[in-house]
């Protein structure tokens, strides 16, 4: 699965996270409260320590997750790049990653609700 060419980009421009967590929000729908433990995961670590493998175990457990834990996984890979913990870029980019995934959160829900 591709997903290192557009990691930059949605660590770095709204519209690319918005369009990606929407494409991936739709696929989930139905999923919200499996893709919410992955959020919260990310959320609750602000070192990002240990959420490689708990979002693995995640997907382990509902296939359907395996596309976005590899997504978070390579954006996780991305925000280290970035800098250490604590670090200004660190931080911002940690910050775009917790906003994409709330707008995955998001869109599973719609399209759980809205589906057409």
């Amino acid at each position: 699965m591709k997903v290192s060419a557009d990691v930059v980009k949605i660590l770095d421009d709204m519209k690319k996270l918005e369009e990606e967590a929407e494409k991936l929000g739709k696929k989930l729908g139905g999923k919200e409260r499996q893709v919410r433990v992955i959020y919260e995961t990310v959320l609750k670590s602000p070192d990002l320590g240990m959420v490689k493998p708990r979002i693995m175990y995640q997907a382990a457990r509902h296939k359907e997750l395996q596309e976005l834990a590899n997504y978070v996984s390579a954006l996780v890979d991305e925000v280290r790049k970035r800098g250490s913990p604590g670090s200004e870029e660190f931080e911002s980019s940690r910050e775009m990653l917790l906003n994409f995934l709330e707008a995955v959160v998001a869109y599973a829900r719609y399209y759980e609700k809205f589906r057409g």
